[in-house]
């Protein structure tokens, strides 16, 4: 088996994958930041429009400050929802892409392993590809100014044993299996929202037919434009695919790692192709995820 190890150049790129991931996370929570208050404005100006109707016959006052809030909210969605623009989406999606590929990158050299296994060329190898990987995203690299790179060791990963427990293994367990449990709450959550909703303008409805009520009839369309504004919010986070998503890769590394624990006693031949088999499943998942979120 290959013993890696990490060196100065392994330390430099881990450094610099650390700027370009807390520009991703930035990014992207700049992003979810924006479609909240997207979804904030747009129930609040419905909420607070028929407020004022039902308030403006009782108290003038009253009914125009909540018209005036319900305006308020109302011209404030397109400008959050500037925030999570297509062209910030692909901005975001571009930074975690480089992030994850240095990642990639910093673990198969440690491991000593694949393109890192001629020990006389894994630094300069190791070098060569984080280059050209930057060189892909300087219209980004704007980005990262401001950003210090985190105070974090080198993974413990100095041969294949060690890439298995912490990338495969910890992709794994503590990645995308937890993602996709994740992903199907939230998406969970959305749905029942929208039916609880549904029913509340179902309840709304027999209401204002049976009884006259038209302080209820007044709430049927508010309802109806929050379930919506609900269900849309879910979409646009995409929970359904992306749990679906994470769940496929979760059970491709659990069958790459039994493949691999079937390998006994392993060659060298077998821990390249268990490197460039998780890399490659870890690096599919992220192109198909982040195809996604651009065509959206």
């Amino acid at each position: 088996m290959s013993t890696g190890g990490g060196g100065a150049a392994a330390r430099e790129v881990w450094r610099v994958q650390s700027i370009w991931s807390q520009a991703a996370a930035r990014r992207r929570t700049g992003i979810a930041r924006a479609r909240a208050a997207t979804l904030c404005a747009g129930v609040g100006a419905g909420v607070l429009g028929a407020a004022a109707a039902q308030l403006m016959p009782l108290s003038p006052p009253a009914g125009r400050t909540f018209a005036f809030l319900a305006l308020l909210a109302a011209g404030s969605a397109p400008l959050t929802a500037l925030g999570a623009s297509p062209d910030r989406v692909r901005q975001w999606t571009r930074l975690r892409s480089v992030s994850e590929e240095l990642k990639s990158q910093v673990y198969v050299y440690l491991a000593g392993l694949a393109q890192y296994r001629q020990s006389a060329r894994r630094d300069a190898e190791l070098l060569d590809r984080t280059g050209a990987v930057l060189a892909e995203i300087a219209d980004l690299e704007s980005e990262t100014h401001g950003i210090r790179p985190a105070d974090r060791p080198l993974p413990p990963v100095t041969d294949t044993v060690g890439y298995v427990e912490q990338r495969l293994r910890h992709q794994l367990e503590s990645y995308y299996r937890p993602k996709a449990d994740e992903m199907a709450g939230r998406a969970r959550l959305v749905e029942r929202c929208g039916q609880a909703l549904a029913a509340l303008s179902v309840l709304l409805g027999a209401a204002a037919g049976a009884f006259e009520a038209q302080a209820a009839a007044v709430w049927i369309p508010v309802v109806a434009a929050v379930t919506v504004a609900v269900v849309s919010h879910g979409a646009s986070a995409r929970y359904v695919s992306q749990q679906i998503e994470y769940s496929m890769t979760a059970g491709e590394l659990e069958r790459l790692l039994r493949w691999w624990q079937q390998r006994a006693p392993a060659t060298d031949a077998d821990a390249d192709r268990l490197a460039e088999r998780t890399e490659h499943i870890v690096s599919v998942q992220n192109e198909g995820w982040m195809a996604k979120w651009i065509a959206d």
